[in-house]
C-alpha cells in the first residue's frame, strides 16, 4: 500500500546565473519591474545549473525522503529528457509504475535566469504537462492519500474523474490547486474543496478565491483565514513566505514562523512546505507539528538551487537547530 500517488506537473529545470543585467521600475509589470536584455546578444552564464521540478515531480521526491511510499502520476515525452525525470524519481525510491509517457509532447521545461539579488525570470515550456492521462484510475485505489498538484492545459479535465475515484473509494486528499484551477473560481471548485482534507494555498491564491466567492477583498488576515476555514476543506493551509504559515481547523488558526536560512532560490519552497505538512498530517502528527516540519523543510530548500537539492530526510529534520 502507498502512503500517497502525486498527481501533476514534471519539468526540466535550467538555471542560468546571470548578474549582468538590469531592473527597469514599471508599474504595468506585476512585478513593478522589468528585466532588462539586451537584444540579439548571446549572453554567457556565469554557471548553469540543471534540475527537475513540477508539482507531483517535487512532491513525490519530498515524500519519498520523508520516509513515505510514494508513486507519482505526470506525464513526460518519450525523449532522453523524460527519461532523466524518470530515472530521477527511480533513485528517489519514487514507484513510476504509474507515470506516462507522452509519443507526441516534449518533457516540460523551465528556463530560470537569476539576477543579483537571486530573484528569477522565468521561462516555461507546459509540454507534455498539458496533456495528462490517467492509464488506470484503478490504480489510484492503491493510495491512503493523493497530492494533486497544478494540472495545466487540457490535464485539468482529469479533476472531476480524480475526485469521483477518490469519493468512492475514500482516498483523502491533498489539493493544491493551479492557476487553471483557481482561475474557474470558487463556484466550480466548490464541490472539489468540500472533499479535500488538506488544501494548500499561498496569501494571494487565497484572496483570490475567496473573493470569487464573495465578490470583495477581505478586510484583514483574519478574516481572509476564517472565510477560507469555511469554504468545505477538513484543513486549509495559507502560506506567506516570510511571513510564515497558517493552518485553519474547526475554526481554530494554528500559524507557524518562517525559518530563516540564506536564500538562494525560491524555486520549490511551496511544493516543499505542502507535501512535508500532507506527510505530516497523514503519519498522524498534530497541525502544529506538521506546520514545524513543513517550515524547516521549506527553509532547507531555499538555501539551495532549484526545488529538490535542499529537500530533507525526516531524520534530518527531526535533528534541526529548530526543533
Amino acid at each position: 500500500m502507498l502512503d500517497f500517488v502525486t498527481i501533476g506537473g514534471a519539468t526540466r529545470d535550467i538555471f542560468f546565473d546571470y548578474d549582468g543585467l538590469t531592473k527597469k521600475k514599471d508599474k504595468d509589470s506585476l512585478s513593478d519591474c522589468y528585466l532588462m536584455v539586451p537584444y540579439g546578444e548571446k549572453l554567457v552564464a556565469k554557471k548553469t545549473h540543471y534540475a527537475y521540478g513540477g508539482g507531483a515531480v517535487n512532491a513525490a521526491i519530498s515524500i519519498a525522503r520523508l520516509g513515505g511510499r510514494v508513486a507519482s502520476i505526470c506525464n513526460v515525452g518519450a525523449e532522453g529528457t523524460g527519461s532523466l525525470v524518470v530515472r530521477k524519481l527511480r533513485d528517489e525510491g519514487v514507484n513510476t509504475q504509474m507515470l506516462v509517457r507522452d509519443p507526441k509532447n516534449h518533457t516540460g521545461l523551465s528556463i530560470f535566469i537569476l539576477g543579483r539579488d537571486n530573484e528569477h525570470t522565468g521561462f516555461l515550456e507546459r509540454g507534455a504537462n498539458n496533456y495528462l492521462k490517467i492509464k488506470k484510475i484503478s490504480n489510484l485505489k492503491k493510495a491512503r492519500w493523493l497530492y494533486v498538484s497544478s494540472l495545466t492545459g487540457e490535464s485539468d479535465k482529469l479533476l472531476p474523474e480524480i475526485f469521483k475515484y477518490a469519493e468512492k473509494k475514500n482516498i483523502r486528499i491533498a489539493f493544491n490547486p493551479g492557476s487553471r484551477q483557481l482561475s474557474s473560481g470558487y463556484q466550480n471548485l466548490s464541490k472539489y474543496l468540500s472533499q479535500t482534507e488538506i488544501l494548500l494555498l499561498n496569501l494571494d491564491e487565497a484572496e483570490k478565491l475567496v473573493k470569487s466567492k464573495t465578490g470583495r477583498k477581505p478586510k484583514s488576515k483574519r478574516a481572509l483565514f476564517k472565510e477560507i476555514g469555511e469554504l468545505g476543506a477538513t484543513i486549509a493551509v495559507v502560506t506567506e513566505g516570510a511571513n510564515g504559515s497558517h493552518a485553519i481547523f474547526e475554526g481554530n488558526i494554528y500559524s507557524q514562523v518562517a525559518y530563516s536560512e540564506e536564500v538562494v532560490d525560491t524555486t520549490g519552497a511551496g511544493d516543499a512546505f505542502g507535501s512535508t505538512f500532507a506527510f505530516g498530517i497523514a503519519r498522524g502528527f498534530d497541525i502544529s507539528y506538521a506546520l514545524q516540519i513543513a517550515a524547516i523543510n521549506s527553509a532547507s530548500v531555499v538555501s539551495k538551487m532549484g526545488a529538490q537539492d535542499g529537500l530533507l530526510r525526516y531524520n534530518e529534520i527531526r535533528h534541526s537547530r529548530w526543533l
